[in-house]
């Protein structure tokens, strides 16, 4: 299943604190323009992020899933973290 190849790719690249992955497909079917492929929601935090730009972040993600793009992945939704970034986010 795609969420597993994906939560495997970015988990050997990256050094994951936190990773959740959510599939999302089931409400956009009905889409008029919808032509297949998953949509993905994904939380994901890592130190390895510190120092970097949303851009990069989103980048650094889409260089490891570049492959499943448009073939098995029609949209992604990102939203990347460091640990500090993350924890500050729970008090709130």
């Amino acid at each position: 299943m795609i969420k597993e190849k994906i939560k495997n790719l970015i988990e050997n690249k990256l050094n994951i604190s936190h990773f959740e992955i959510k599939d999302t497909t089931s409400q956009h079917t009905n889409h008029a323009n919808y032509k297949g492929g998953s949509h993905l929601r994904m939380k994901i935090i890592s130190n390895d992020f510190i120092n970097k730009t949303l851009v990069q972040r989103h980048q650094m993600i889409y260089s490891i899933i570049n492959q499943y793009i448009q073939k098995e992945i029609h949209a992604v939704i990102l939203k990347t973290y460091t640990v500090e970034e993350f924890e500050s986010l729970k008090g709130k």
